[in-house]
């Protein structure tokens, strides 16, 4: 009985909302945006059709995963139904955001979909109290907001495109909207799943419906040639794994609106590796709006610290002491 005790004491711990950030957990999402900024420019530089390359960025490493899950043997917990219902919802919902990504960029400008993306922040503001029993204060909303400005103006001022297209918006609302539903439902699967077993899960669901997509489609998934091979590789071992698997252990360990912050570096640290990798031109009020993005993140971030004074008042407050 005390064991059982003991056991559903930490599985309500595991649920909890989180009161205090680790800090390795944000070193974790900055590595992991580091290495989406490099598949930023590994999409640019490669030949391979949009849909194609977001196909072999899952297959490339599922064989892989399930592989090394294998070889790890009794030391992995069994897959139970929290970790089949977090991969399915995971993956489904990661499938349709690379899908309405390539789609938004083709009818769209790249600048018009990292716009609408940076909105993301203020969609996990509107759930994370209701969903994950988080507190935001309201000068981090406000640094917050600052950061999301910062990042709008390094996208628009780097490209200097602000043209609409219709359609092409309509696909960006929706990567949004799908990316935000993936970042939420794997937090939550967090709360019970492993992060290695959950990227697991969630990139092999995820590569059904990418194969599924391009088999209705009718593109060809062989049509890469030489060295393409080994930059999709890359691709699903750096941002596809380890950036996810950094992502994924983090959500235990870090608000959901403070993981959302720190993304908002990912537009500077792509417009810094298209200028070292590919020569692209920084302009001033690009370095501008970094400046605002990194500062906000860093003010923000600073605010998530919960004040001691009322954390100790608020321990007081829930003792049965008189």
């Amino acid at each position: 009985m005390v064991a059982g005790a003991e056991g559903a004491r930490a599985a309500r711990a595991v649920g909890g909302p989180i009161e205090r950030d680790d800090p390795r957990a944000l070193l974790a999402v900055f590595a992991a945006i580091t290495t989406w900024a490099y598949s930023s420019i590994v999409i640019k530089a490669i030949a391979t059709p949009p849909l194609v390359t977001a196909f072999w960025r899952v297959w490339s490493v599922i064989p892989l995963l399930w592989l090394w899950r294998g070889l790890l043997g009794k030391r992995q917990r069994p897959l139970g139904r929290h970790w089949l219902r977090g991969s399915v919802t995971g993956g489904l919902l990661f499938a349709s955001h690379q899908i309405f990504f390539f789609h938004a960029v083709r009818w769209t400008s790249v600048a018009n979909v990292t716009l609408v993306g940076a909105l993301q922040p203020a969609l996990v503001l509107l759930v994370s109290r209701s969903l994950f029993g988080e507190r935001v204060s309201g000068k981090q909303i406000m640094w917050s907001m600052v950061a999301v400005a910062g990042s709008v103006l390094v996208v628009v001022a780097g490209t200097g495109q602000t043209r609409l297209d219709l359609l092409g918006d309509l696909f960006a609302i929706g990567n949004l909207f799908a990316f935000t539903g993936y970042f939420l439902v794997s937090k939550q699967a967090r709360r019970w799943v492993e992060p290695f077993d959950y990227v697991v899960g969630m990139t092999t669901v995820s590569g059904l419906v990418m194969a599924a997509v391009c088999l209705v489609r009718g593109d060809d998934v062989l049509s890469p040639r030489g060295v393409q091979w080994l930059l999709l590789l890359s691709l699903g071992i750096l941002p596809g794994t380890v950036g996810h698997l950094a992502t994924s252990w983090a959500h235990a360990h870090a608000r959901a609106m403070t993981i959302s912050v720190v993304m908002l570096a990912g537009p500077v640290l792509s417009s810094l590796a298209a200028w070292a990798v590919l020569g692209e031109r920084i302009v001033p009020l690009q370095g501008v709006g970094a400046t605002v993005v990194l500062i906000s993140i860093a003010l923000a971030l600073g605010q998530a610290t919960p004040n001691r004074a009322r954390e100790l008042a608020e321990a007081a407050a829930e003792t049965d002491a008189p």
